[in-house]
């Protein structure tokens, strides 16, 4: 399932404050060439072609005798799309280099690469180099005027940096810019990198269901499994951008990794009451190694932070934290869950708008929508809106809701 493209117009948009999760995954404006074209653009070889385009299509796999994996990556697939994905970034290092308004955008980035996480600049800088040495020679490089177009493939741009500053030259581009040749062939390249993404996640469907079936509990009370295989896709994008078989893994190995944090990111930022990732990893860590001062220490910590999160869910559950850990359901106590649910529904349908409302009520089973909760995809096809534009107006309703209780 190929993602969605993106586009931030430099005058209706702000490019240069969009978030990192977006600016990641390089926006690019529609193309109108269709899907299947582009494939064949990039001159792969005919079986790999091929797989792709039945893949896309939805047609059987000839001969229906053969392997199950052949819709799956093999080794020769990964690094051919490996090898034409860095050689893409490699020409879009080299396009920046030859363009003095590029190379004023890459130079922003470099010279402010200390406030960045991944300090790492050039696919090919040896692990013996350090990051401010790395940095003056990226400064050097591109602040000098160039004697030749070309530059050596260590010198590839590493796909964060790359992506930064594609966001930052298309975050200061006019609208007369963006039709000169430099940014069309500039466009040209992210685009071809978007459809060798858009690859991968045809290619690794199965990988994400299976690795959707394996994530912990306390995701599942936030995202549907639906919900889980269409967010891993973008874990599955992340990876395909930086993979490379230089890692000694096999991309399934390596996507794993960031499929699982992008359903960690997105589950936990749509809770009520938020978990940090360090609780969750800690707690994990410490089930793992039967640490058990340090397992009931954060164990007690989700579990208030589940409690509110319940309320919502179910509707049931006690905002008092002694209320939801006891096994004894009395009367006072249904009573009380009765009263906090009756509180919910009235903040629900007086707070909110009406389409945060239905959207909530959809969401989580409330009346008119008892027991059927519907997953994020199926909501977004009700009222014609991307999934993003859901996400947001639950989160948005979640956090007004959840100030609302705080003061009940």
């Amino acid at each position: 399932m190929a993602l969605p493209a993106t586009y931030y117009h430099p005058k209706t948009s702000t490019a240069s404050k969009a978030p990192l999760e977006v600016i990641d995954l390089l926006a690019a404006t529609p193309s109108s060439v269709p899907f299947a074209t582009r494939v064949r653009e990039l001159s792969l070889n005919p079986t790999l072609q091929q797989k792709v385009l039945q893949q896309e299509s939805g047609l059987p796999s000839v001969p229906e005798a053969s392997s199950n994996s052949c819709r799956h990556l093999t080794v020769a697939d990964e690094k051919e799309l490996a090898t034409e994905m860095l050689l893409l970034r490699h020409r879009f290092t080299e396009l920046v280099f030859k363009s003095g308004k590029f190379r004023q955008a890459a130079l922003t980035i470099i010279q402010n690469i200390y406030l960045f996480k991944n300090r790492k600049i050039f696919f090919g800088t040896p692990h013996s180099v350090s990051s401010s040495d790395e940095r003056q020679q990226a400064l050097h490089l591109f602040s000098t005027p160039p004697s030749t177009s070309s530059l050596c493939l260590a010198n590839t741009f590493q796909h964060l940096i790359l992506a930064r500053v594609w966001n930052r030259i298309l975050s200061q581009a006019t609208d007369k810019d963006l039709q000169e040749q430099p940014y069309v062939e500039l466009h040209a390249v992210v685009e071809k990198l978007n459809t060798i993404r858009n690859i991968y996640i045809l290619l690794t469907t199965g990988l994400v269901k299976k690795l959707a079936t394996r994530i912990n509990a306390i995701y599942k009370e936030s995202v549907s499994f639906d919900d889980a295989i269409q967010i891993g896709s973008f874990g599955i994008a992340r990876a395909a951008y930086r993979y490379h078989p230089s890692s000694g893994i096999r991309f399934s190995t390596y996507a794993a990794n960031w499929v699982f944090k992008e359903i960690q990111r997105q589950s936990l930022d749509g809770r009520l009451i938020r978990i940090s990732t360090h609780t969750v990893e800690q707690f994990s860590k410490a089930a793992k190694n039967s640490e058990t001062e340090n397992f009931n220490k954060f164990l007690t910590r989700i579990e208030s932070a589940t409690t509110t999160g319940d309320l919502l869910a179910s509707g049931y559950a006690s905002l008092s934290s002694h209320a939801a850990a006891s096994d004894d359901l009395s009367l006072a106590t249904d009573l009380e869950s009765r009263e906090l649910r009756a509180i919910l529904l009235q903040a629900i349908d007086h707070l909110l708008s009406d389409k945060c409302s239905d959207i909530i009520k959809r969401k989580y089973g409330f009346p008119p929508y008892q027991d059927q909760e519907q997953s994020v995809i199926a909501i977004s096809k009700v009222y014609g809106v991307t999934r993003g534009s859901i996400y947001q107006l639950e989160q948005a309703a979640l956090k007004k809701l959840h100030q609302h209780l705080q003061s009940v």
